[in-house]
């Protein structure tokens, strides 16, 4: 199981955010993801660093570690420019980027209020939020295949296939990225995290890679030990990639340990 990182853009300021990458980096982390937000209200700041404006700088300031986006929501972007903007970041760094989508959150929930604050409007039924993610991925496979779109030349592509999961909540939310993309992430603490897991497994197409498991949880103490009992669970349900969250201000200290 690989361990990576996600700091808080709301209470991690650039440049502390680029020391603590640094720091993951050379600690050995796999990708240090960043987050998707409009305001720091959402997420326990008084600020936010726009995610795809900081996985450029971070890319530009490291060397090894990949950089992920967990997840950009497809409704923060037109889709196209979505696309456009990852093939961007995985030139940047030369093939370290990692794409995480999510569906975005209900207009009544908490995260909802930053949007409506600036005008962008969110889908109340949930299935037609999947179907956002659906055409994102078959926009983003077409811009990232040929770098063209109903005829028009010159959109950016990859320089390496960009690693694509999404962010799941659901059993029905895992099958439709199983079959679609590369693999799934949902919350360590989530009720149901086995059955979502399992779900997406199932419904992995025949002869595909296995899919790809990705769970996040608050980094603690218990979760730098290897043979903690909570690390050991997540060995068992086939979680490939775990990634360690510090939510206040990054820790360099507790990374480095």
């Amino acid at each position: 199981m690989i361990l990576d990182v996600q700091f808080n853009s709301a209470t991690t300021p650039w440049p502390q955010m680029r020391d603590a990458v640094l720091a993951a980096e050379a600690a050995g982390f796999g990708v240090a993801w960043v987050l998707d937000h409009l305001a720091g209200q959402v997420m326990g700041g008084n600020s936010m660093l726009e995610c795809f404006t900081l996985t450029g700088a971070l890319a530009a300031s490291t060397s090894t570690i990949g950089i992920g986006a967990l997840v950009a929501n497809v409704v923060n972007r037109p889709l196209g420019v979505l696309a456009a903007a990852a093939a961007t970041a995985q030139q940047i760094t030369g093939g370290r980027f990692w794409l995480g989508v999510g569906a975005g959150a209900s207009p009544t929930s908490p995260f909802g209020a930053e949007h409506a604050a600036v005008g962008i409007e969110l889908e109340p039924d949930m299935a037609a939020r999947h179907q956002r993610v659906c055409d994102f991925i078959s926009l983003a496979r077409t811009m990232w295949s040929s770098g063209t779109v109903h005829g028009v030349t010159g959109f950016p592509m990859p320089t390496a296939p960009i690693p694509l999961i999404v962010g799941v909540n659901s059993a029905a939310l895992a099958r439709l990225a199983a079959r679609e993309t590369d693999g799934i992430n949902v919350r360590s603490n989530h009720p149901r995290l086995e059955e979502i897991i399992e779900a997406g497994r199932e419904a992995r197409p025949n002869g595909a890679p296995p899919l790809l498991v990705t769970t996040w949880a608050a980094l603690t103490d218990e979760l730098r030990d290897p043979d903690s009992e909570e690390r050991q669970r997540y060995a068992r349900i086939g979680v490939d990639r775990l990634i360690v969250v510090q939510f206040d201000r990054a820790d360099l200290s507790a990374i480095r340990r």
